[in-house]
């Protein structure tokens, strides 16, 4: 979640920036904004794989248990990507 505020922050300060001609705030805000985005993007990628490891590990052991876990990250993590 912490990733979705500072992309905001810096998207809201990009703004800023570009409203009142301040050329350093809004490069310092679209700079935070793709920092965070790509962070949370890549956070979502990670979790989407750990899922599709759990759930593969559920399937082969007979677990429905780690399959629903690895449903969840996998869900989990394509929100986080999807922004």
């Amino acid at each position: 979640m912490g990733e979705r505020i500072d992309e905001t922050k810096g998207a809201i300060k990009e703004r800023v920036g570009g409203l009142t001609g301040n050329e350093d705030m809004e490069r310092e805000g679209k700079l935070e904004k793709n920092e965070a985005k790509a962070k949370r993007e890549a956070e979502g990628v990670v979790d989407e794989a750990k899922g599709k490891v759990q759930e593969t590990w559920g399937d082969a052991t007979d677990d429905p248990e780690q399959q629903a876990r690895g449903k969840a990250n996998q869900a989990k993590g394509e929100v986080e990507r999807s922004g």
